[in-house]
């Protein structure tokens, strides 16, 4: 496992060159995941699963994640193309 936390500069001592380009590398995978958990969060009422089961927990699960995935396909076929 790699480590994703972002280093901090402190009075005095700022971050170097190397810390910054580190954290600006780990905000682009962070970004792209953290999205999808605000949406769920935000849209699906929560990412708290209330299910009695395994397999009933991951079905739900799996259904959240098909209703975000047919949302985003709607909202980048709905967006003109970039270049």
């Amino acid at each position: 496992m790699n480590n994703k936390i972002h280093e901090k500069g402190y009075r005095n001592k700022p971050l170097t060159d190397q810390q910054k380009q580190s954290n600006n590398e780990k905000s682009k995978t962070r970004a792209r995941v953290e999205h999808v958990f605000g949406f769920n969060e935000q849209s699906m009422k929560g990412l708290l699963v209330r299910s009695v089961g395994k397999a009933r927990a991951t079905g739900i699960i799996g259904l959240i994640n098909l209703t975000y995935n047919m949302l985003r396909y709607e909202q980048i076929i709905r967006l003109p193309p970039q270049n």
